[in-house]
């Protein structure tokens, strides 16, 4: 999904896109700063009900192009209960964009198909987020993890030096991509630092250091 994303987002005047799969709920999406998670779901639903009311209305509406005075934006219907949402500037090509965009629709319908099959495989996507699920940026200055992070850094400074607090951030970013941050997950976060550390004796005291973190 993220090399289509990709393709999408390197056309002239795309600022930014996103993918949104219901049933399991994942978001997909190269969107510029300011556009959180949560931010990008809300907006895939409210988007989505203009298409749930084909039925009732009688319609056929597969597309909504809408035009702001900062932004132009395209909603396409990918398959129930999926949408592709592309964000453009005001000047760019409209045309080219909705042409290039539905050449890969048949593409990405599949993609959605195989998203739903093995939704744990389509989470290891860099672009992809479960609902629920929280930036790095955003869940490490709040609890849980605000007065966990020092004590998972300095705990794995112990077993790999220096460069702990990068693997910290990285490892925890995936981490809450898998859904969401809450302290009744921390024995998961655990067994993903010591996969990092891969040796049986400093897992063993990583696992020490980080006891009084788990969950009672």
């Amino acid at each position: 999904m993220d090399e289509i994303l990709q393709e999408i987002k390197m056309l002239p005047g795309v600022v930014g896109v996103f993918l949104s799969v219901d049933k399991p709920d994942i978001v997909f999406s190269y969107m510029p700063k300011g556009y959180d998670h949560e931010t990008i779901k809300l907006m895939g639903v409210s988007l989505q009900r203009i298409f749930k009311m084909n039925a009732s209305c009688r319609l056929s509406v597969n597309s909504v192009e809408m035009r702001f005075p900062d932004s132009l934006v395209l909603v396409k219907d990918i398959c129930d209960g999926s949408l592709l949402v592309i964000f453009c500037e005001t000047e760019a090509n409209f045309s080219l964009i909705n042409m290039t965009s539905n050449m890969l629709l048949g593409e990405i319908a599949l993609g959605v198909e195989r998203v739903r099959a093995n939704p744990d495989a389509a989470l290891q996507a860099n672009s992809a987020k479960k609902a629920g699920s929280v930036d790095f940026a955003q869940a490490q200055n709040e609890e849980p993890l605000k007065s966990s992070l020092p004590v998972f850094q300095d705990a794995l400074a112990k077993a790999i030096g220096p460069i702990a607090a990068m693997i910290v951030k990285e490892i925890a970013g995936k981490w809450l991509q898998g859904g969401t941050c809450s302290q009744e997950r921390f024995p998961e976060l655990i067994d993903l630092f010591c996969q990092e550390i891969g040796d049986a004796a400093l897992e063993k005291e990583f696992r020490a250091d980080t006891t009084s973190l788990l969950p009672r």
